[in-house]
């Protein structure tokens, strides 16, 4: 935990290295992942840096790549999951880089050939199908008009007769005067959905002066353009006159309807209707072969796919840091700065060391730390089982470098209060189970795919595991399991009627129930009274203990920065204030707890005399110079409550004014010693010429002092006004434990309970409530409430206990990391496409 208080302790460090060594020395601190590279060319822009070519070169091999990978995606061909330790694959070197260039352009160029070839075959396929469909219908609708004159089909010689004038057969062929040369039919494919609206559009636009039939095809047809199979249908249109057979062909254009020409006679189309069947079988068996070897080629590429692109993302993370580097022109190298944690920078070392026995190069690469006056990052060393309580500190801010991490604190603090919230020890082992299944299963776990949601409880495993267990344990102290209550050991009380409002005996003085709440209060008729008093005081006995121990934590953090006036003017009055009002309420409910209540000025019929805490408080303030007899606790305590108050109210004024005023005297006192020895101020309204003013506003911004002091009347108030919402805030420990504890209540007795007390229990309605609680239980208590107490959990520590201490306004140490990269979690190589 020692790594885990403050931040590591970071180092700027300075290399020079051969540009031949260059790419190697990257490469070796990528896998080191020690090492964050400040960028030395802020000013210039991205396209004009020095290895710009050489990230565009990449970004071109990545679309390839992606090209691929999109490919085999729509053949239905998985990806080769392959097991690359990118720290044990060796660079490849820039003849490997150019051949592998080469290489996937080459595939690119055949793969687009073949799928050029394959849609001109599928198209051709589409065609010949259709073609096929539409030779099939025409001859039953060609044949029933050439025997129309017999009677075959009534309705379609009565519209034929008005289009085709001087016989059917005429119009057909295409013959028999000037009538039949200007009438005709056409005949194609369109898709189904469009069908209608393209019937009413030829109507209006040819005025009903022609005749259309369709038929639907049978067959799903695949469309050539977005590959997914479609419903078309057939049609032939007659018509009358060379203008309409113009309107017709455009208004299938329109409608992107495919025309195919059709034999007037049967014969022909009988003819022409084998010659399209042995063209469609021929490629059919062209196109099973080009598929064949399509397929080939992407198994090929998606077994390599993997490999290619962590050696392509390599290489353009490279030269991308490659290109925060400034050049020295005189010295023909690399110079380089970065933050290091400062235990590393041997490793450093080494990782250069080897690069330079790598790459061959002439000068071996030197590195030597670097003054600086630059805010350093903040770095945590974290396992598995820390990582996620240090994501949820970073996620409200990353820490200060060297200040307090919270996190040391929040491993336990964050489970404790959840399990206060979720008290019950049925649905704590429920929570225990699930956690304990993803730590067991954990590398089967992390190899697969999860949804989201199942991915978010994964990687808390062990934070939801300490949930558990105090879940577990704070329902031992509840006493309650599924909200029914526990007879772990002997009840001190008993009832001696069991009639409604009969009052329980207890059964020895000197006898107390060894652990938790006694199992006869549930079900009591003064339960709730009971427990809101007991949840609602540990609530504020737990925060007021959590608020303290944020405050003398601000002090070690005045110490740590050498800052004496957060320590006298900041952690002094706020630990007096906090400590001596709202721990001395502390005081008083634990000393009404061990008071023995029955012996005294109070007798044990009359409790509601006994006084109540919360008017105690508030009549402290409103007459802290009397405490009348009702509200008296204890002799002495009106001298008490007087010295508290006064204290107190000292305290606003001291964290208020010394400051400010402090800071300004510093401010001054530097100012004048800044100043030449022979300096004469004209006046008594400038202190420093305007020389010096421009020097101290390169070394800080000018001191201003309302600003300072408005920030400090805001910081003052904020925690005055602070100390009683905040306290107020852990009130919700008690609400959300109570509804926790009435909600599994409820959904016990409107179920399993109703259907015990009830005639109708047997076997099958026993399942069927007990399906619908289990529902309930799952659903709502282990779904919802538990979310809901992970949130108050996450508010109370952000908001109630960090802002006494916790600045939040570092930067975090972002190293170049070749884990960091392949996971995704650095978006900056992404970011320069």
């Amino acid at each position: 935990m020692g790594e885990l208080l403050r931040s590591q302790d970071m180092e700027l460090v300075q290399l020079f290295i051969e540009m031949e060594a260059a790419p190697d020395s990257v490469d070796e601190l990528g896998r080191l992942g020690l090492m964050q590279f400040r960028d030395l060319n802020p000013d210039v822009n991205a396209f004009q840096r020095n290895f710009v070519h050489e990230v565009k070169r990449a970004d071109e091999m990545e679309r390839k790549l992606r090209f691929f990978e999109e490919q085999t995606k729509k053949a239905g061909i998985p990806t080769v999951e392959r097991d690359i330790d990118i720290h044990t694959l060796n660079r490849n070197s820039g003849a490997a880089m150019d051949e592998l260039e080469v290489q996937l352009e080459e595939l690119e160029r055949e793969l687009v050939q073949l799928n050029t070839s394959q849609e001109t075959l599928e198209r051709n396929e589409n065609e010949l199908i259709e073609m096929q469909h539409v030779l099939t219908k025409n001859a039953m609708y060609l044949g029933g008009a050439s025997s129309g004159a017999e009677g075959a089909d009534v309705e379609n010689a009565m519209l034929r007769s008005p289009l085709l004038g001087g016989g059917a057969d005429a119009g057909v062929d295409g013959k028999g005067g000037d009538a039949a040369r200007s009438s005709g039919f056409v005949t194609g494919v369109l898709l189904r959905d469009k069908l209608n609206t393209f019937t009413r559009v030829l109507w209006r636009a040819l005025r009903g002066n022609l005749f259309l039939k369709h038929a639907e095809i049978d067959e799903l047809i695949k469309d050539p353009n977005s590959g997914e199979l479609v419903e078309k249908s057939v049609f032939i249109i007659f018509y009358k006159g060379r203008n309409s057979g113009n309107k017709i062909t455009k208004l299938c254009e329109a409608f992107g309807a495919n025309l195919y020409p059709c034999p007037d006679s049967a014969a022909q189309t009988e003819e022409l209707g084998v010659q399209v069947r042995q063209r469609l079988a021929d490629l059919r068996t062209v196109l099973e072969r080009s598929t064949v070897h399509r397929q080939q080629r992407l198994r090929t590429i998606s077994e390599n796919l993997e490999l290619w692109k962590c050696q392509v993302l390599r290489e353009k993370s490279i030269y991308h840091t490659m290109n925060l580097f400034d050049y020295d022109v005189g010295r023909k190298c690399l110079i380089a700065e970065g933050w290091c944690p400062r235990e590393s920078t041997e490793q450093v070392q080494l990782a250069l060391r080897a690069a330079y026995e790598r790459s061959g190069a002439e000068i071996p690469s030197i590195a030597q730390p670097k003054a600086s006056t630059l805010t350093m990052p903040t770095y945590f060393k974290t396992n598995k089982y820390t990582e996620v309580f240090q994501d949820i500190i970073d996620a409200y801010g990353i820490a200060r470098y060297t200040e307090i991490n919270p996190t040391v604190f929040s491993i336990i603090t964050f489970p404790f209060l959840f399990g206060v919230m979720f008290g019950d020890v049925g649905h704590g082992s429920l929570l225990l189970l699930m956690s304990l299944a993803f730590i067991f299963f954990e590398k089967q776990l992390q190899r697969g795919k999860m949804f989201e949601m199942l991915e978010i409880c994964f990687n808390g495993r062990y934070m939801l595991l300490l949930m558990s267990l105090f879940s577990i344990y704070n329902g031992f102290l509840y006493n309650e399991c599924f909200a029914i209550p526990m007879q772990l050991f002997s009840s001190n009380w008993q009832y001696e009627t069991m009639e409604k409002g009969a009052l329980a005996v207890r059964n020895s003085e000197h006898y107390a129930y060894p652990f938790g709440v006694d199992p006869i209060w549930k079900g009591a008729e003064n339960e709730l009274d009971f427990y809101n008093s007991l949840k609602m005081k540990m609530s504020v006995l737990l925060g007021v203990i959590q608020m303290c121990l944020g405050i003398i934590l601000s002090l070690f953090n005045g110490v740590h920065f050498r800052k004496p006036y957060n320590i006298i003017f900041e952690f002094i009055p706020q630990i007096l204030f906090m400590g001596l009002i709202f721990g001395y309420m502390d005081f008083l409910i634990i000393y009404k707890w061990l008071k023995d209540w029955s012996v005294g000025p109070y007798p044990p019929t009359a409790d509601h005399q006994v006084p109540r805490l919360l008017n105690v408080m508030i009549q402290m303030f409103l007459s802290p110079w009397t405490v009348p007899e009702e509200y008296e606790l204890f002799p002495g305590q009106v001298y008490i409550q007087l010295a508290i108050i006064l204290v107190a109210v000292v305290c606003v004024p001291m964290m208020l004014f010394p400051k400010p005023y402090l800071l300004k005297w510093e401010h001054e006192k530097k100012m004048r010693a800044q100043q030449p020895a022979n300096y004469m101020p004209v006046d008594g309204s400038n202190v420093m010429g305007d020389e010096e003013a421009d020097e101290d506003d390169e070394h800080g911004e000018e001191f201003d002092f309302s600003e300072v002091f408005t920030h400090q009347a805001i910081h003052t108030i904020e925690f005055v006004l602070g100390c009683v919402s905040n306290t107020a805030s852990y009130l919700r420990l008690w609400a959300l434990s109570l509804a926790h504890s009435e909600l599994a209540t409820v959904f016990w007795e409107m179920t399993i309970g109703f259907i015990l007390d009830s005639k109708i229990a047997n076997g099958f309605t026993l399942f069927i409530a007990w399906g619908a609680w289990a529902g309930a239980t799952v659903g709502i208590l282990l779904g919802m409430e538990s979310l809901s107490a992970f949130l108050h959990a996450l508010r109370l520590h952000w908001v109630e206990f960090q802002n006494k201490f916790y600045a939040g306004d570092g930067h975090k140490f972002a190293p170049f990391s070749y884990k960091r990269i392949f996971s995704g979690e650095d978006e900056t190589i992404n970011a320069m496409e």
